[in-house]
């Protein structure tokens, strides 16, 4: 019998960003989508039949946080990430992304300047500007052995003023799993400069082939100035229900933001959420290592592709998240109009250039889908390159 994962499930006439609205990003619908960071198959039988059962209860009330879902996201960080956390550390919100955006505005000054690394997710640069901070960039780098951290570069920001860093790790778009060596040289230039280190790891548990992924939360010299953010959403695809926690093991950081979310009245988290994670984490992990040998296949499988049938689009090395990076440069087209021909051969992907300035001509590509779908997909890139 074959999985979920390789039969996925139908997403069609469920209001679903990635299928149903693909007029508003594509000017056309019937695409197969590889956009949006979702997966086309669905979560864990534990997750299901844990919101089931709190369903079938009868009441979706005001809810507070229980000291059995602290515990599970406490037992996750030891089991999976080998973090031993204090569940007093842990504050649960709803997107990672508000998330971010209501840290940068109650940890720092208004005209802080916040430093990304591009290409990288493109709302840090949203959040930047809607929290009425300034965003400094410091460019990853690219050679051919794929992308790095410059941390000279990083170390000049520091010196010249900037207050925070966004993270993201693993990183999105560029796949990198970053190593321990590289996190804990950026670990130590961020402490000696008393940066607040806000780590988007909402990926964290998505580290492929077998990688580790170090959290920031290895790092003790940082916990005065450190917030990792993190997530079942991309590991067991409930992006929907809008729950993840920050992580802050600083006394005086957590009070702080805690004060900041009482005043506007954001401490209470989604019920159905809340059970969905601590489902995940009590009784997801065999799944979750099943999805990961199912996206590291995917993986694989077009890099394959790509060899045999496009040599001249470069793929960044698939270490980690469900999303892969093509730099298509050599056919000389900007990221807009390789996404729109693309999706004139019946596929929608990302444009690169969403991704930060000097991106254009890469593109991006979800790989979480049934390996049908996927391998359609890429037919369809093929078709958009080479006719």
């Amino acid at each position: 019998m074959a999985s979920t994962f390789e039969t996925g499930v139908d997403r069609r006439g469920t209001a679903c960003i990635k299928w149903d609205f693909q007029e508003m990003d594509y000017g056309r619908s019937g695409l197969l989508p590889f956009s949006i960071a979702d997966a086309d198959w669905p979560t864990c039988r534990p997750v299901l039949d844990a919101l089931k059962k709190r369903v079938e209860q009868g009441v979706i009330g005001y809810t507070d946080i229980a000291p059995e879902y602290l515990a599970a996201v406490a037992g996750w960080c030891e089991r999976r990430h080998r973090w031993k956390i204090e569940t007093d550390w842990i504050v649960p919100i709803g997107g990672i992304v508000p998330g971010i955006c209501n840290l940068l505005e109650a940890l720092t000054a208004p005209d802080a300047q916040v430093i990304v690394q591009p290409p990288v997710y493109d709302p840090f640069y949203s959040v930047i500007r809607a929290s009425g901070r300034r965003q400094v960039d410091n460019p990853l780098l690219l050679d051919e052995t794929g992308y790095h951290m410059d941390f000279a570069g990083l170390e000049e920001l520091c010196k010249n003023g900037a207050s925070a860093l966004i993270l993201c790790s693993p990183h999105n778009p560029v796949c990198r799993v970053w190593s321990r060596e590289e996190l804990a040289r950026l670990a130590e230039i961020c402490a000696r400069y008393h940066i607040l280190v806000i780590s988007d790891e909402i990926h964290w548990d998505l580290a492929l082939g077998g990688r580790e992924h170090t959290t920031m939360g290895q790092f003790p010299r940082l916990y005065e100035h450190l917030v990792v953010c993190t997530s079942c959403s991309k590991s067991f695809n409930v992006a929907g229900l809008e729950t993840s926690n920050l992580i802050i093991p600083g006394d005086k950081v957590r009070q702080t933001f805690r004060d900041y979310l009482f005043a506007r009245y954001l401490f209470c988290p989604n019920t159905l959420g809340m059970v969905a994670a601590q489902a995940a984490y009590e009784g997801g992990e065999a799944w979750l290592d099943e999805a990961l040998r199912y996206l590291t296949a995917n993986a694989k499988a077009v890099v394959d592709y790509m060899r045999e049938n496009l040599p001249k689009v470069k793929v960044a090395e698939p270490e980690g998240t469900f999303l892969l990076w093509f730099d298509m440069r050599s056919y000389g087209l900007g990221s807009e109009e390789l996404v729109r021909r693309i999706a004139e051969a019946g596929a929608g992907l990302n444009a690169g250039s969403h991704y930060g300035a000097g991106y254009d001509g890469f593109v991006r590509m979800n790989i979480a889908c049934p390996r049908k779908q996927l391998m359609a997909g890429l037919e369809c890139v093929k078709k958009a390159l080479e006719g």
